[in-house]
């Protein structure tokens, strides 16, 4: 039997939210062969191989260090035996058959090379999953306030983020890892053919996706069809959002600017960041709401994540 989608699920002391994301796996794949791998990244709560005994049929990993979510899910690919490769969050619940009809759109289109879907609130809200990568020209744009004169559709498909409407899909720049599909075939190209580990939790996905766009040159796309719960923040191992965005995606974003454009353009962006910052005034609540799109704060309600 051969198997066309391999979901790898990290775990890490949050069994009661895994095991409700296996079991919406189970109770809603039904048009696609699959094979469900648990990674378990040194939980502590409690033993997660109970898991497998629950759940006979899947793939249970232990690992025996807290890896992140990269090296996670990178023991998980060691295991994997589908054409494509779904990053799910543990934290997730799916809603409908959101792998099947991932899967075919992915398939509609061989220049995709990663894919999410509509993640949403459990009250129903629509979470921002595709944002833009960070950039010396929106920080231009911002500073000059070119959004002044710019339609409000111009501005939803110049920076995404929560200006977007997310009943419709669309390419974009990076997705959110909470729901990543993306084909073996493609992870294969990756640096010795398994994703980067240089953050060990958030702005990763940046990171892929980036990777996946500049070096690869195929297409990061937004699908609304393939719909599922996000318990956003159930994996962080902190919970605070506004200590997981100061003390982990401030530094992982500037890491990522540094390398992906080096030094000069890193304190460049930084430079007309600032003096954005310090000429806004009575612009303030534009800025906070309007203008960190692309900037890897995933799991925080300050701005708008996967883990």
């Amino acid at each position: 039997m051969h198997i066309t989608v391999s979901v790898i699920i990290v775990n890490y002391n949050t069994i009661q939210l895994t095991r409700s994301c296996i079991k919406s796996i189970i109770q809603y794949t039904k048009d696609v062969l699959y094979e469900i791998i648990l990674v378990d990244n040194n939980s502590t709560e409690c033993n997660a191989e109970i898991l497998k005994k629950e759940f006979p049929e899947i793939v249970f990993i232990q690992s025996f260090i807290n890896l992140g979510f990269a090296g996670g899910n990178n023991l998980g690919l060691a295991k994997v035996n589908g054409d494509y490769v779904l990053l799910l969050n543990s934290d997730t619940e799916l809603v409908n058959d959101a792998v099947s009809l991932a899967l075919k759109a992915m398939q509609k289109d061989i220049r995709i090379g990663a894919l999410s879907a509509r993640l949403i609130y459990p009250d129903g809200r629509m979470q921002p999953v595709a944002g833009r990568f960070p950039s010396l020209k929106t920080e231009w744009y911002e500073l000059l306030r070119v959004y002044k004169f710019e339609t409000e559709d111009k501005k939803r498909i110049r920076l995404h983020g929560d200006l977007w409407d997310y009943t419709n899909s669309t390419e974009t720049d990076w997705l959110w890892g909470a729901f990543l599909l993306i084909p073996a075939s493609v992870i294969k190209q990756f640096p010795n053919q398994k994703l980067h580990e240089d953050f060990f939790m958030y702005v990763e996905d940046v990171q892929w996706c980036y990777f996946i766009k500049h070096t690869l040159k195929l297409k990061v796309v937004y699908c609304a069809e393939p719909i599922v719960i996000h318990h956003i923040g159930g994996s962080s191992i902190t919970k605070d959002p506004e200590a997981n965005f100061s003390a982990k995606i401030l530094p992982n974003q500037y890491k990522f600017l540094l390398i992906a454009h080096g030094y000069v353009y890193t304190y460049l962006y930084y430079f007309v960041k600032t003096l954005h910052y310090y000429t806004l005034k009575g612009d303030l609540n534009y800025y906070v709401k309007n203008h960190e799109h692309g900037c890897g704060k995933r799991n925080s309600d300050i701005c708008y994540n996967s883990d």
